[in-house]
Parts: C-alpha cells; structure tokens; sequence
C-alpha cells in the first residue's frame, strides 16, 4: 500500500519534474550568445569563391592603424575589444586582394577558429 501511494505521489509531481525540466533547457539555450558580427566564410567576385583566410583587429577604424594583438586560447585566436573604442574587423580572402572591413561595436571580444577558419564576435 504504501508503494502503491508514493507511485501515485511521483505521477502528481511528473508534470512539474517535466515543467521544470523544459524551463531549465530553455533557460540553458538561453545563456548561449550569438554573434554581434562575423567574417562571411567565403568572398564571390569575377574570378570565383574565395574562402576566408584570416581576419585583423583594430582597435578604431582601420586607417587609424592602431592593430590588436591576439591571444591564444584553446587553439583559438581571441581579441579582447575595449568598449570606450569602436572596434573593427579586416577579413581576407585565399587568392584575392580583396578583403572586408566590419565594425564590431558592441563586441566584448572576437575570436577565430583554423579548422575551419571562422570569426566571430560575442557581446558583453
């Protein structure tokens, strides 16, 4: 009898248990940030698609020339980006002299990753 009731008690709570449980995966998927800005992965012009090869940091617009410096982290480039700036991306191309320049204003910090190459920069 006293199974028979405590089965009957966990089939009361399994919506709550289950209800908790989808606010926690929510919750979860959440915390996950997306982008403020990121290199596009490849670069069309007359001659074909090129990929992305690398990516600069400037901390202001790029003719200001003031370069950042990456750290290496967990075989990833990161740059942290000071908020008073507004920061900028160069992106460059395989077999091209083209390249895209970005601003990452609201970015906390960027980071680039070889297998494939990506860029990417989060918000604060």
């Amino acid at each position: 009898m006293i199974s028979m009731n405590f089965i009957l008690l966990n089939n009361r709570k399994l919506p709550q248990y289950l209800l908790a449980l989808f606010f926690n995966i929510v919750s979860i998927n959440c915390l996950a940030q997306t982008p403020v800005v990121s290199c596009p992965s490849s670069f069309s012009d007359a001659h074909g698609v090129h990929k992305l090869d690398d990516v600069y940091a400037y901390d202001g617009p790029v003719c200001m020339k003031v370069s950042l410096v990456p750290e290496y982290k967990k075989n990833k480039q990161v740059w942290d980006l000071d908020a008073l700036r507004d920061p900028s991306l160069v992106c460059t191309y395989e077999n091209t002299e083209h390249y895209v320049v970005i601003n990452a204003k609201g970015a906390a910090y960027c980071e680039k990753t070889n297998a494939p190459v990506e860029v990417k920069c989060m918000p604060r």
